[in-house]
């Protein structure tokens, strides 16, 4: 049992408890109600009480380029875990183990890295480990022996996932040419062919020695200067291992790379942690001389996609390591200024698009997780970036004025081009609602919450009417461009807004129950014209995937939940809201779609199957002659729980249903489902 508090009040309840508002016995490392629930590894405790802020009648809403004057925090300190590999290194050093190389990160970074209050200030950075060279030795020869590998990789995150990667594609490209020719030059070393460890030691003490020095910027710097020094630099090298870790989840013919490469590991996930530490491994080097610079922030975003991608959204490392990509963000959106004209253009426009990303991303997570977010518009500077592609932020000044000139007054391009930075934008402008949702949600007490979700809820429709006609698909709009694939996640989000607020009526004042369930039916019916495109395309995306687990699982959720209170009595919905039949088709071909929408391998690949085989479960008891009579009446505000991903529902007689449902039908894989 966890000790009593300072203060003499009972320990914290562990966060799956808290969210689930449900009794922790507080035990370590797992307490029972975890344990029971198969969520062990989640089973953390919070260092202090979570609080929350409270909702203001007064507080200025958050507009297109939010300001707010602020004081950079300090960098987050402390060590970081390292998450373990299983394969072998391909190198020239003498043979290793990448399990025992990854875990014996955590162990030597643990103390040699932990940067103090006294510390973070100092003039003069500190001088690295030797340990630490050895380690980056060790991962250069690993990036050397795979370069093509992993240039292959890169690639395919790019193609795949384009908005998962705030650098475009011919700065990450530039990166692997330069990374081709340092090794070029390595090579032609007659030293490194004698001693190729020797060789490495060398090269990682100079990029220690790089990278204690600022990477400065300049009005003439071109991107092909900067992206090869940042080559040379633990800030690239990370990136560069993040980005390979995101394809190797991405990519979907891993059975052709084994047979065309060697020693590459027999699933894409364990390539995918390798570089989960390899990039973390980076970080910990950079920590080491305290810089906060746009590079680092570049390395931070991209290493937490890459946690996301391979833990999932609930995983509480990706959390943690928002914590560091908001102090970035603050540093950076603080110390830009409209009037600056000694950083280069494209530097200028990339740092916006990485607050925007990081703004984005805070928002994503704590709605998943159901916290207060880190990233406020009360305190960043968050400006938009203008609607440009990559080229055209790379490109010389009299073709980039060019570009911006054909944009509208508030920055939108005119050509009718769905981009990265279109994406950045409208997800700035989701993130703003997002916010509010999550205020009206977290905060203790709240005055006409009625008054103030509808008004949330009409500055949400607003900000889709006004968005460029070009980027507003609706169901049963033509297709001609075949875009509509790329447009029907933005739609989704946006109904997404509708949820959330419909939820929060329904756990606070229940009342909004059928609007609850009427936006449910529209995310469920948009998700599965998703999975169609994909199936009529044979090009599948990881947006699919991500927005069938994202959107479509509490979608699902509700509408099977009022399949039951149906089937007790407890609803009063008229057939004109709630279409039983066509509720139950959809619901039958989302759960068999969820088991391969999600790969086996994908972070909410888990979420997905318990989901699956509880919505079969719920079709085969529903539609069923003579069900078994459930133990005890459903709470009030059952709809509102987030139940198929996690969310503990307890019926009045203190029964946990997501247990109970899945101890109805134990094989939900037989000839019997419904799904």
């Amino acid at each position: 049992m966890s000790a009593p508090r300072r203060n003499g009040q009972p320990p914290l309840s562990c966060e799956p408890c808290r969210k689930a508002k449900v009794r922790c016995d507080n035990a370590t490392p797992a307490c029972q109600n975890c344990i029971r629930r198969g969520k062990a590894d989640g089973c953390v405790y919070p260092i202090s009480p979570v609080t929350r802020t409270w909702y203001s009648d007064n507080a200025p809403s958050p507009t297109a380029s939010p300001r707010s004057q602020g004081r950079p925090d300090s960098l987050i300190q402390g060590g970081r875990s390292t998450p373990n590999g299983d394969e072998k290194l391909a190198m020239g050093l003498p043979p290793n183990n990448n399990s025992a190389m990854f875990s014996e990160m955590d162990e030597q970074f643990r103390g040699s890295l932990y940067i103090d209050s006294s510390s973070a200030g100092r003039a003069e950075p500190a001088t690295p480990d030797p340990r630490q060279v050895q380690m980056g030795a060790r991962l250069l020869a690993l990036l050397f022996e795979n370069l093509p590998l992993y240039e292959h990789l890169a690639e395919t995150s790019l193609d795949v996932w384009p908005e998962g990667c705030i650098l475009g594609h011919r700065l990450i490209t530039g990166m692997f040419e330069a990374l081709e020719d340092i090794l070029e030059a390595l090579t032609s070393d007659p030293s490194y062919v004698k001693d190729r460890h020797s060789t490495m030691l060398r090269w990682s003490q100079k990029i220690f020695d790089d990278s204690s020095k600022a990477l400065t910027v300049h009005a003439s710097t071109t991107p092909e200067d900067y992206i090869r020094r940042l080559s040379s630099r633990w800030e690239g090298i990370g990136l560069v291992y993040s980005i390979v870790g995101q394809g190797a989840m991405l990519e979907r013919d891993w059975r052709s790379i084994r047979e065309r490469e060697r020693n590459v590991p027999r699933d894409q996930k364990s390539l995918a942690a390798q570089a989960v530490s390899a990039s973390d491994a980076c970080l910990q080097f950079c920590d080491t001389f305290g810089a906060v610079d746009d590079s680092l922030g570049w390395l931070l975003f991209q290493h937490l996609h890459l946690l996301t991608l391979v833990y999932g959204e609930n995983d509480p490392r990706a959390w943690r390591k928002l914590a560091e990509l908001a102090t970035v963000a603050f540093t950076l959106g603080s110390n830009q200024s409209e009037k600056d004209t000694k950083t280069p253009f494209f530097v200028v426009e990339l740092r916006k698009r990485l607050v925007a990303g990081a703004y984005s991303i805070d928002k994503q997570l704590a709605t998943s997780l159901g916290r207060p977010p880190q990233i406020s518009w009360r305190y960043y500077d968050v400006q938009f970036p203008l609607d440009l592609s990559y080229d055209e932020i790379l490109a010389e000044p009299k073709i980039r004025e060019a570009a911006i000139s054909k944009l509208d007054k508030t920055g939108w391009n005119t050509q009718g081009v769905v981009g990265k930075s279109a994406w950045l934008r409208i997800a700035l402008l989701i993130g703003s609602t997002r916010e509010q949702i999550l205020e009206l949600s977290l905060s203790r007490r709240i005055d006409d919450l009625t008054r103030k979700v509808q008004e949330v809820s009409q500055q949400s429709h607003k900000t889709w009417n006004e968005l460029p006609s070009f980027l507003r698909w609706r169901p049963g709009s033509p297709d001609p461009n075949g875009s509509s694939s790329v447009l029907l996640p933005l739609y989704l989000n946006f109904l997404y807004n509708d949820f959330l607020l419909y939820r929060v009526l329904v756990k606070r004042t229940q009342s909004g129950g059928e609007g609850l369930i009427s936006v449910s039916q529209n995310i469920l019916s948009t998700i599965l014209e998703l999975i169609g495109k994909e199936i009529g395309s044979r090009a599948g995306t990881y947006n699919v995937g991500w927005n069938a687990s994202s959107f479509g699982i509490p979608a699902a959720g509700v509408l099977a939940i009022e399949l039951l209170r149906q089937s007790e009595a407890q609803s009063q919905l008229q057939a004109t809201t709630f279409r039983r039949s066509e509720v139950i088709q959809k619901l039958t071909v989302f759960a068999s779609h969820l088991q391969y929408v999600v790969r086996p391998h994908d972070g909410m690949y888990d979420v997905c199957q318990r989901a699956r085989k509880v919505i079969s479960n719920i079709l085969d008891r529903v539609l069923s002659v003579s069900p078994s009579p459930m133990p005890a009446s459903l709470p009030a505000d059952v709809l509102a729980t987030n139940w198929l991903n996690g969310e503990a529902v307890t019926l009045d007689d203190g029964t946990d249903l997501y247990r109970w449902i899945e101890s109805l039908y134990p094989d939900t894989t037989g000839a019997a489902s419904w799904a």
